[in-house]
């Protein structure tokens, strides 16, 4: 499951989110499939007009039902100094967006770059 941390801080760095995220994967079960963080990306939109600029981290968790308590854990949680949310992330249909099915009213002008965080910083 990919993990959404909405408006995270412009300097943070790939070892930042996973010493945040790392806490939140412990069971407290002596059983059961350990979680992995399989991929970390950041996401930068900015809007042209305003030259305002977001960024959100989209972290992958492995299973999905680890990645759940992860988000419960997490939530409104302190980041960095910021309070963030963080919950499932849902890929857009862009197919529909384009023949205006969508629903793309505050994004339709914004400049959005994903960024692959192979590297840990």
């Amino acid at each position: 499951m990919v993990l959404f941390l909405k408006n995270i801080p412009l300097q943070t760095k790939y070892s930042d989110i996973v010493a945040f995220i790392e806490p939140a994967m412990k069971r407290k079960l002596f059983f059961g499939k350990k979680g992995v963080i399989e991929n970390i990306r950041f996401l930068h939109v900015k809007d042209p007009s305003t030259n305002i600029a977001e960024v959100h981290g989209l972290v992958t968790i492995v299973p999905n039902g680890l990645a759940k308590t992860v988000i419960k854990r997490l939530n409104k949680k302190k980041f960095k100094s910021k309070y963030i949310e963080v919950r499932e992330y849902y890929q857009r249909d862009s197919d529909a967006e384009l023949k205006g099915e969508g629903d793309n009213r505050r994004r339709n002008h914004m400049e959005v770059m994903i960024e692959l965080s192979e590297d840990e910083d």
